[in-house]
């Protein structure tokens, strides 16, 4: 009933393209105030201790005071910091996002497997611990409802045996035709 999915890495990256661009967006956000809650906080208790943001340096060559900004000798470091800070907040964001999609399409895939009358459908992820829980319970879920159609099948088959026919029997026995019930299927 399903057909396997092509594994191409890179073009198959944003699964859930919208969940993982908001994904990849929060981190950056966090990664980008916290940059700016860092220098501001740097420049406010800089000016609270001296009630300036100036400083005085040495010029050595001419022995010289010279008045020069913190802001501008803090500045460029906090540039960089915040690049690299990105840089990293992006690879995490594209990292965590893909982590947290798959997951989310392959339940979505699942469901809608079941609900177009696959009962056999075995939900199974690759990740060793995270997600085992899960899928556990997704596919008790499916064996039980498996299970009790099967029996109900089972039963209408025994009913129509038996020489009991009418349109709820074989109104039933229809809609129990179009489930998939024998056999397993991983997605």
């Amino acid at each position: 009933m399903a057909q396997k999915a092509v594994r191409r890495p890179v073009g198959n990256f944003f699964i859930k393209k919208s969940l993982q661009l908001r994904l990849i967006i929060n981190v950056m956000t966090v990664s980008i105030v916290s940059s700016i809650v860092s220098a501001g906080t740097l420049y406010f208790f800089y000016f609270y201790r001296y009630d300036t943001t100036a400083l005085y340096m040495f010029d050595v060559p001419s022995n010289i005071l010279q008045k020069e900004s913190v802001v501008w000798l803090i500045f460029p470091t906090l540039i960089i910091s915040t690049v690299v800070g990105l840089a990293l907040a992006f690879g995490i964001g594209l990292y965590a996002s893909r982590k947290y999609a798959v997951p989310v399409f392959k339940i979505e895939q699942w469901a809608s497997q079941i609900l177009n009358g696959d009962m056999t459908v075995v939900l199974r992820f690759r990740e060793k611990e995270e997600m085992q829980e899960l899928s556990k319970k997704c596919n008790e879920l499916g064996t039980m409802f498996r299970d009790i159609m099967a029996g109900i099948q089972k039963d209408v088959k025994a009913l129509q045996s038996a020489g009991i026919r009418g349109p709820e029997v074989d109104a039933i026995a229809e809609k129990l035709g179009r489930l998939e019930l024998e056999g397993s299927q991983d997605l």
